[in-house]
């Protein structure tokens, strides 16, 4: 069998030369360097030798040189295989010192093995300097061999420090890398795309900080681990989906934290692939975004509010036109029925239905925000503290009232009835949360709002706060997010509109504050209201002693209103009090009565919100005709869409629903002289 001796310091050289000879049935034998490659040898000669140049301890060419003067070996070839000694003149040496081929690193496999067989078929070549040689030649290939090496190790040199100088820079961007890593906030993790669940493999810094597991806790763990109740089927299957598929996806999971805390987490995970294309890991990218799903849970829940605010508005002031007609016409029949007449108590009952649902309106306003108020300054603690004795009629006996609100403590500008209305609604609210009776807590109390006490929507600032505290029932996070709805109730049928809550929301917003709620299922409730605390207010009006007016009259009034019955209603009261009325059901018919009229108009008395020619507007054309008519604007809206038409509060308001009374007194008060 042929042996081969394959000398190179190389071991990938070496591993590559062995598998390619041992495959066509070729002993092999390898060496590190030429002094080792002498010992074998001498032990056991080979039938061919190849040999790299550039190696420690003795490289090519001394091995050469050695092999070729030792009578033992010099009859096997040597064959030259480098990649480093590649010119001209090292092949020259090469030859000069009795090697048999010169071959450049990489040959072709079949291009070696033949050149092999070649080189055993003939033999070697006798050595180029015998014994006998004149001294010149030795100096000279002495020379050359020298100069060769010098050459070769300065290029070596060189090539050493630039690859150092390479190492160095890029151990500088793998440190600038991982302090990048250790500081991001997003959690890194990459996971194993070849073993069964793909386990983790490595996870970041900003992994722990973000989840709370450290990194030993969940190395060779599935992701799933930070899944939980509240994580959402569908994303899971979405994110596996995407790792099956071996693509990237994003998605956002509800996950949990090791303290059991959950928050959203979004995940971009991406494949990662080898020299082949094929996928061996995956990089998940993790940022914690509960504060941006907070946020637009905000906004679609203000957006909703909004939008039932608006409509809550709209049905308001369709029912204020409703009512006007009922609560008039009932004055109106009460008012010439007899004491004993069998159908004033009926009547009468039609009268306070009516009152009732002008109640519930002036509560829809309240939730919608459109609800005149009467605001001065008030002393807060002092109006709820003045309050005790009714709440505690209203809670009852069975449950404890600790009341700790005095004057004193601040200042709010607001109207003290829709005060007064916030704290009853609140304590019904908690009175109907213990039906077994408990605890229930109001105070009042100065605070000063500022950094991460704010809360979602409310600027900090000076404020007064209300707190009203029960050790009722308590609520979930879905109920929580409904209680402000106008008519949401989990109360019985039959016992609870649904208003109260959404009364208070209505308000405390329309005064400028804000509402904050705390509650769990079997832990009560805490409501917080916070309203803007002021030093000084408008100065209160002063009294005057009121001096009955006489409801009778003889001006002409102009009545502007698109509702058929007000108009009708209001229309007939007027007269009946002996007005002149002229009617119209719209701007546009007000004004061609007006043209036409020849005598004075007194009185303009006309609804504010009307199509296509609003109150406001009909009013400034009339006045420029007729400078001396008085205005009255009448309203089921208020500030709001009012205000939106131009129609402000320093006006003549008369807000709906109207009775016979207050249409009377409005008119008489403007037109007295």
């Amino acid at each position: 069998m042929t042996r081969v001796l394959v000398v190179d310091d190389a071991d990938e050289n070496t591993y590559y030369l062995r598998v390619l000879l041992e495959s066509h049935g070729w002993e092999v034998a390898c060496a590190r360097h030429g002094a080792e490659a002498l010992v074998k040898a001498r032990v056991a000669p080979f039938d061919l030798v190849i040999s790299d140049l550039l190696m420690p301890v003795m490289d090519g060419y001394a091995l050469l040189r050695q092999w070729k003067a030792d009578a033992r070996l010099c009859h096997a070839p040597f064959v030259v295989y480098t990649a480093t000694y590649t010119g001209a003149d090292d092949e020259n040496l090469a030859h000069s010192l009795g090697a048999d081929a010169f071959i450049l690193k990489p040959a072709e496999p079949d291009t070696l093995v033949a050149r092999l067989r070649e080189l055993l078929a003939t033999g070697a070549r006798p050595g180029p300097v015998p014994a006998s040689a004149p001294v010149d030649d030795e100096t000279a290939l002495l020379k050359q061999y020298s100069e060769s090496l010098i050459r070769k190790l300065e290029e070596k040199m060189l090539q050493l420090e630039a690859s150092n100088r390479t190492l160095q820079r890029e151990e500088a961007v793998l440190r600038m890398r991982d302090r990048a890593i250790q500081a991001v906030s997003q959690g890194i993790v990459i996971t194993d795309a070849l073993l069964p669940g793909e386990p983790i493999v490595y996870v970041s810094p900003g992994f722990e900080r973000l989840t709370g597991y450290p990194a030993d806790e969940v190395l060779g763990r599935n992701c799933r681990f930070l899944q939980g109740p509240g994580t959402e089927p569908a994303s899971v299957t979405q994110l596996r989906l995407g790792i099956r598929e071996r693509r990237a996806c994003i998605v956002e999971l509800l996950n949990y934290r090791k303290d059991g805390k959950p928050f959203w987490n979004n995940i971009a995970v991406t494949p990662v692939a080898d020299a082949e294309n094929r996928i061996t890991h995956f990089v998940g990218v993790q940022t914690d975004v509960t504060e941006r799903r907070q946020l637009e849970a905000q906004l679609r829940q203000s957006q909703k509010m909004e939008a039932l605010g608006t409509l809550a508005g709209g049905v308001a002031h369709d029912f204020n036109n409703l009512l006007s007609v009922i609560l008039s016409y009932s004055e109106i029949i009460l008012g010439e029925l007899s004491e004993n007449d069998a159908h004033r108590a009926d009547v009468d009952e039609i009268r306070r239905a009516g009152e009732r649902a002008a109640d519930l309106v002036r509560q829809l306003l309240a939730f919608s925000r459109q609800q005149r108020l009467q605001p001065r300054l008030v002393d807060f603690g002092e109006l709820v503290a003045g309050m005790e004795k009714m709440l505690r009629r209203v809670v009852g006996e069975d449950i404890g009232l600790a009341l700790r609100a005095h004057a004193g403590q601040g200042s709010v500008y607001a109207d003290p009835g829709q005060i007064e209305q916030i704290v009853m609604n609140l304590v019904v609210n908690a009175r109907d949360a213990m039906p077994g009776g408990g605890a229930l807590r109001v105070e009042t109390a100065p605070v000063t709002v500022t950094g991460d006490d704010v809360a979602p929507g409310m600027a900090a600032g000076a404020y007064l706060q209300l707190v009203v505290a029960d050790s009722g029932i308590g609520m979930d996070a879905a109920t929580r997010e409904r209680i402000f709805e106008p008519f949401y109730t989990t109360k019985e049928k039959g016992k609870g509109t649904g208003l109260g809550l959404s009364t208070v929301f209505g308000i405390v917003t329309q005064s400028q504050g804000h509402v904050v709620v705390e509650s769990e299922p079997g832990k009560g409730a805490i409501f917080k209201i916070y309203l803007p605390r002021v030093d000084e207010g408008p100065a209160a009006a002063e009294r005057t002693a009121a001096t009955p007016l006489s409801l009778l009259g003889t001006e002409t009034v102009l009545l502007v209103e698109d509702d058929e019955q007000v108009l009708t209603m209001a229309s007939a009261i007027l007269r009946r009090h002996g007005y002149t009325v002229l009617d119209a059901q719209n701007g546009g018919e007000a004004f061609l009565i007006s043209e036409q009229h020849p005598g004075a108009i007194d009185l303009l008395l006309t609804d504010v919100v009307m199509p296509r020619m609003s109150g406001k507007q009909l009013a400034e054309r009339l006045l420029v005709d007729r400078p001396t008519m008085k205005v009255i604007y009448m309203s089921g809206y208020a500030d709001g869409p009012v205000g939106n038409h131009g129609v402000s509060g320093a006006v003549a308001m008369l807000p709906k629903p109207i009775t016979a009374d207050s249409l009377l007194r409005k008119v008489r008060e403007m037109l007295a002289p």
